[in-house]
């Protein structure tokens, strides 16, 4: 490639470079300090003792945050019967079924989960979860961002 190409798409892409830099919202300095604000502690939790304190009760299960950080967070669930169709817009979860039997619908995907079993939910994307048999669901939920109950949004009560 000659020179002056190179020099005009050099020229081209710093030009590029400062006007995404200028676009993109907050400074370094903000976002660590909105990281530093609430920084994760370290800490062992005793798993079967925390599912048997749950401290918070929502509309369709009991729960506790375990662990939370500004760009993370921990809870156990228990479900006792059923968390109709809803949609987190913000939050990613991973849903770790630690005991019981559940049916999940994500999406248009229904699948049966038990404990061992790992369930992806991407924000945005509705979806529910209903118990199978007579024990209660137990699960741990890890959310990004943290979990917060006041988002989510109901699509179906029954």
């Amino acid at each position: 490639m000659k020179k002056k190409t190179m020099q005009a798409w050099f020229i081209f892409l710093f030009i590029v470079g400062l006007v995404i830099g200028w676009l993109i919202p907050g400074d370094l300095k903000t976002v660590q300090k909105k990281v530093t604000e609430n920084p994760l502690k370290p800490a062992v939790f005793d798993i079967p003792k925390k599912l048997g304190q749950l401290d918070t009760e929502g509309p369709y299960f009991k729960y506790s945050v375990l662990a939370q950080s500004e760009m993370a967070g921990v809870e156990l669930i228990r479900v006792d019967d059923k968390i109709p169709m809803h949609v987190h817009p913000k939050e990613n979860h991973f849903v770790y079924i630690y005991k019981g039997k559940a049916k999940g619908t994500i999406g248009s995907v229904t699948a049966e989960a038990g404990p061992g079993q790992l369930i992806a939910i991407p924000a945005g994307v509705p979806h529910s979860l209903e118990r199978i048999g007579d024990t209660p669901v137990e699960i741990i939920l890890f959310s990004s961002p943290p979990f917060k109950p006041q988002d989510t949004m109901f699509l179906d009560k029954k």
